[in-house]
């Protein structure tokens, strides 16, 4: 059964801009907590941080104020957890704040201070957990962060979808995921500004279930059935709720009602 990692203190009140704000978690943790078991966790610590950002990078958020610099260990500390769960063969889904993957090695932007995702993905590598691992991004921003951290890191795969219709986008995912070779983890950075009544104007609610799904039987075909999601965008607060939970029930297995693939005839992958 899937868990959910959530801390109140993600709800600290520090401003980095209007659209980033702890309503954004809260909306998610209310919509989610009666479905799931909810788990607290504790911050990371510097060495955690340390594996992935210089220094520099860590005396910088620490300049910014000792309440984003809590909660953005607070928030790394969410990530590690999910990673932790989904090694012991339990999908979690960390509602965590700040989000994390425009954060680089050296530098921290777009509402991200540290990498959540690098945070959680390096703990496991360095301490040879994992041998191999997917990370896919469907926010709707590119998360160049992850992806400039990862770049030359023979043992991770980093997967995003550009298209302009969600049928498009949906179904390339799945081929991705089709062709990506045996990993030991999927880890996900769940980005909810795709949304069609969100910035990016593309999926539905059903679509985040029907994602969630295809990344659930991925993990069985794939990864033995170990995967994790991170929040990171989202900003119609209204129906982020709901589009977490739609998500939240295709990870945990629950197969959605319609399915939403591209125009071809592969469908989504059976049961195993």
């Amino acid at each position: 059964m899937l868990k959910i990692i959530y801390h109140e203190d993600y709800l600290t009140d520090y401003f980095t801009s209007a659209a980033e704000s702890p309503l954004r978690v809260k909306a998610i943790y209310r919509r989610l907590r009666d479905h799931f078991e909810t788990v607290t966790p504790e911050a990371a610590s510097p060495e955690d941080i340390l594996r992935v950002h210089t220094s520099d990078h860590l005396e910088g958020v620490q300049s910014e104020g000792a309440e984003v610099y809590r909660t953005a260990l607070l928030s790394s500390g969410g990530a590690l957890c999910a990673a932790r769960l989904a090694m012991e063969g339990m999908p979690a889904f960390a509602i965590i704040r700040p989000p994390g993957h425009h954060a680089k090695a050296s530098s921290y932007s777009g509402f991200c201070f540290f990498n959540n995702m690098a945070v959680a993905v390096t703990s496991l590598l360095a301490a040879g957990s994992i041998r191999r691992v997917a990370i896919i991004d469907f926010d709707m921003h590119h998360g160049d962060g992850t992806e400039a951290i990862f770049r030359d890191h023979p043992a991770v795969d980093f997967i995003e979808v550009r298209a302009r219709t969600r049928e498009r986008y949906l179904g390339l995912l799945e081929l991705k995921l089709r062709w990506l070779g045996g990993v030991d983890l999927i880890a996900v950075s769940a980005g909810f500004d795709l949304y069609v009544r969100d910035w990016g104007g593309l999926l539905e609610t059903d679509d985040y279930h029907y994602l969630g799904y295809l990344i659930r039987q991925a993990a069985q075909n794939k990864a033995g059935c170990r995967c994790f999601a991170l929040l990171e965008g989202g900003y119609f607060v209204n129906d982020l709720g709901k589009n977490a939970l739609a998500f939240c029930l295709g990870l945990s297995g629950e197969p959605p009602s319609v399915l939403c693939g591209d125009d071809d005839d592969s469908g989504i992958w059976p049961e195993p």
